[in-house]
């Protein structure tokens, strides 16, 4: 339906002043009239036939009615005839009215000229704000993206979680990542019954990167886009329906990771300067990401390599705790799958029972080995361990929420224990899970003042101090799990 907006006022003032009737066409018939309601049948087929000329002629006519003058110019918008503007007026026709430059033909010409003028305004208005409403899903869109990237850790959840996106807010049919090198993270999501026409989704993606020439100048700018398959021959022939496609580098400096790529099959749309610059940049911040995902992961491996050293150095100096930290966090995460723990938390009680003794290496070795019973100066010596623990690995940031395992695994459930004396439920969780994993594996020990107990006498003294020295709810559940794993014989299964 055509919009005269403001113009059907402009019309109607316009008809008090020049005494015309004013009437406006569209090919499917009327669409506003000035005049009575109610009109000649002859006017009405009189405006009929000369509207249906003037469309067909696209140029003004006049029409001679008799007593009746009729007047027709065509509208035009993008360079088609749009419509027809008439008018009309009682009288004999004058001799200049209907001649090439005559007064009439100009009147209406202007009077054409201006609405226009209006629809070209009004559609600049419309496409303004189209562009605008899409700038700010753009927009919301690299700002959701951005915060998620920065807060989220590099995941196949969050490329595809990245791929939801791009599919609502820029109309395609198919979002994918593509990795080579990491096959594992590789992302597809689409939507559309376009979409679901595509019997393998991946090969077609897959064919889509492959497709893509390698001398093709426009990757140096970080992208490759196709805008219509059926008139490139190489990617006309990958799908029998027409489609675009875009596909942007992942990559920080010279490391290449791989491709966002972005499908369609409507091909009224095509790829926006802005959505191809707000893709771009997603993938540039997404290749810093799984950059600096690289880097965290060489420094674990260097901070886990470094601290197996602490580890192996302790052990060294005391001859008979040798394997002691890697039996206490075997037992510990034992326990802690038992309890139903998740995989951060057993990560996290993974370092603190590897490191719960790392405080050791301050200790003097007269004072580890010791054959005999410690005096109260040396047990003070021992007890200072947890602390110089937790003083030695609190400058490392990746384990800084193992410290409290580290720090506390000596303090008792009665309160009476160190380094703080906290009680009962103080004590974090998971420094009463190692707690009841070293005292076991301490009574099971070859010591140097005593030989190491068997396992059904240790599990006994361990039951008799739950509630006072060990957590009593996890205790049990501790108990259960070693006599489930003993043999006949009384010993430990390999399994324990």
């Amino acid at each position: 339906m055509m919009d005269l907006g403001a113009f059907t006022s402009f019309l109607s003032s316009l008809r008090q002043v020049a005494g015309l009737d004013f009437a406006v066409w569209a090919r499917d018939g009327l669409v506003y009239a000035t005049g009575p309601e109610s009109q000649p049948d002859r006017l009405d087929e009189g405006l009929g036939r000369l509207v249906a000329r003037v469309f067909d002629q696209e140029d003004f006519l006049h029409q001679d009615n008799g007593d009746l003058q009729l007047f027709g110019a065509p509208i035009f918008q993008d360079g088609l005839v749009v419509g027809v503007l008439t008018s009309g007026r009682a009288g004999r026709p004058q001799d200049h009215e209907s001649g090439a430059g005559g007064p009439m033909k100009t009147f209406m010409a202007h009077l054409t000229g201006l609405i226009e003028d209006w629809w070209t305004s009004r559609q600049e208005v419309d496409d303004m704000a189209e562009q605008l409403a899409r700038s700010f899903e753009d927009f919301n869109l690299y700002s959701r993206l951005t915060s998620e990237i920065k807060t989220l850790g590099f995941s196949r959840a969050m490329l595809e979680d990245m791929c939801r996106h791009f599919l609502d807010v820029m109309r395609v049919d198919l979002a994918f990542a593509k990795l080579p090198e990491r096959p594992e993270y590789d992302a597809l999501v689409s939507q559309g019954p376009t979409a679901a026409l595509i019997d393998s989704p991946t090969a077609f993606t897959d064919s889509l990167i492959n497709a893509i020439p390698s001398d093709e100048t426009t990757i140096q700018n970080s992208f490759f886009i196709v805008n219509d398959s059926s008139a490139d021959p190489v990617f006309g022939k990958l799908q029998d329906r027409p489609f675009r496609f875009l596909a942007v580098t992942l990559q920080h400096k010279d490391k290449f990771y791989g491709w966002l790529g972005l499908a369609s099959f409507n091909l009224q749309e095509i790829f926006r300067r802005s959505e191809m610059r707000l893709v771009i940049s997603m993938a540039q911040q997404l290749a810093v990401v799984i950059t600096n995902t690289d880097l965290y992961r060489d420094l674990e491996r260097f901070v886990i390599n470094m601290v197996k050293s602490l580890v192996f150095a302790i052990e060294a100096k005391d001859v008979y705790t040798r394997g002691h930290s890697e039996r206490v966090n075997n037992l510990s995460l034992e326990l802690a799958e038992r309890l139903g723990w998740d995989e951060r938390q057993k990560k996290v009680l993974n370092w603190s029972a590897v490191l719960h003794d790392v405080g050791k290496i301050g200790i003097p070795e007269n004072i580890l080995n010791k054959p005999g019973a410690l005096n109260d100066d040396e047990y003070g010596v021992i007890k200072g361990h947890p602390q110089k623990g937790y003083v030695i690995l609190k400058p490392l940031e990746q384990l800084s929420n193992s410290l409290p395992g580290v720090l506390h695994h000596h303090e008792r459930y009665d309160g009476k224990g160190y380094p703080q004396g906290l009680k009962g439920e103080e004590i974090p969780l998971s420094a009463r899970i190692i707690a009841i994993a070293d005292t076991y594996d301490a009574l099971t020990s070859n010591r140097a003042y005593r030989p190491g107990k068997d396992p059904e006498t240790a599990l006994s003294i361990i039951e008799k101090v739950a509630g006072t020295q060990l957590d009593p709810e996890m205790t049990p559940l501790f108990v259960e799990m070693i006599r489930g794993a003993l043999d006949e014989q009384g010993q430990l299964t390999d399994s324990a």
